[in-house]
């Protein structure tokens, strides 16, 4: 099973090696709140450079997510690194910038930087940099360099590679699922992956709290346009009453592009300062990130996020208002 990997890329990777190789001390992080393929990635990626004689950790300014805790290496991840230290390199995942991880490393602290990424939005700040939007996950990208070097993924690092590649591909059902993505957990199956252990760990293992919130959810779900989209706000009444966390959400919004009809699904949860984080999906000709950018968000095509400074309500009215000319069919029936 081969995967395509362009001259371009190729060249990057071979970068990447060079650099991975020429260097003893690593720190390792992506984004803030992580997920599964930034985690996953990253612990893989730190396993296999340990295997190889380096000193590497991977660190992030938040907890692990709850459903990810089972995660081999999870337990050890740091969480700033020290203002002294300083990294021959600094391999950063999912981040349009250093800011994108939180405040836990400075520039300055690394000799050499490799930014590796596959969302649409980016910046090349790296001395290295691989970027593939058209890639599922980062995963995918890891496990490219694996195969480059060489690299024989232990069994743990297989598994974490994996999950990174079943979440942020829905279990292989949403749009940017592709050939590659197959064909890579194929190989990490190969490696020692058992798909039945993984979907039990990573999705069939919730709280009664997430369950009871997500009943909360979908009981409240409601549509604009003519049925095009579909939305859900969080309220603190319904953590409150459920007992869920903030970090037990992520696949709530999958349930809006479940309706028939729905275009674009959006979950409103307000943050901490008051403000309202919003996450879009959408269907495969529906570009959501032109709404997105327009409040500093991010993300894909069909799947993206942003903040913006208003409460939910005020939020919403934002959205109606930015999303009236793409979705201005004669309403057939909206929901109140």
């Amino acid at each position: 099973m081969k995967t395509s990997i362009s001259k371009s890329d190729l060249k990057n990777i071979s970068e990447i090696s060079k650099i991975i190789k020429q260097s003893k001390t690593f720190f390792i992080a992506g984004h803030i709140k992580p997920d599964g393929d930034c985690l996953g990635s990253a612990l893989a990626l730190c396993s296999a450079l340990r295997r190889m004689g380096k000193k590497a950790d991977v660190y992030c300014s938040g907890k692990v997510p709850a459903g990810l805790e089972f995660m081999s290496g999870a337990n050890n991840i740091k969480y700033k690194a020290g203002k002294n230290d300083v990294f021959d390199c600094a391999i950063i995942l999912e981040c349009i910038n250093f800011s994108r991880m939180g405040d836990i490393i400075e520039p300055r602290q690394a000799k050499k930087v490799i930014n590796i990424d596959h969302h649409s939005m980016f910046t090349s700040f790296g001395d290295a940099n691989y970027i593939v939007p058209s890639s599922s996950s980062t995963a995918e990208l890891i496990l490219n360099i694996f195969e480059f070097m060489k690299i024989k993924p232990a069994k743990e690092e297989a598994e974490n590679l994996y999950v990174g590649i079943v979440t942020d591909t829905g279990r292989f059902q949403q749009l940017n699922t592709t050939a590659g993505s197959h064909i890579a957990a194929a190989k990490l199956i190969d490696a020692g992956v058992m798909p039945n252990e993984i979907a039990k760990k990573a999705y069939d293992s919730n709280s009664l709290g997430s369950v009871k919130l997500l009943g909360f959810a979908l009981s409240d779900i409601k549509t604009l346009f003519g049925g095009q989209l579909a939305y859900i706000f969080l309220t603190d009444k319904m953590f409150k009453e459920s007992g869920a966390c903030e970090d037990e959400t992520e696949r709530i919004i999958n349930f809006t592009m479940s309706i028939k009809g729905v275009k674009v699904g959006c979950l409103f949860k307000k943050t901490a300062k008051g403000e309202t984080k919003i996450s879009f999906r959408s269907v495969r000709d529906f570009d959501v990130l032109e709404v997105v950018r327009q409040c500093g968000g991010g993300g894909h095509k069909n799947a993206a996020g942003c903040t913006v400074k208003k409460n939910m309500q005020a939020s919403l009215e934002f959205i109606k208002e930015a999303f009236k000319e793409k979705l201005d069919a004669k309403p057939r029936k909206t929901s109140k």
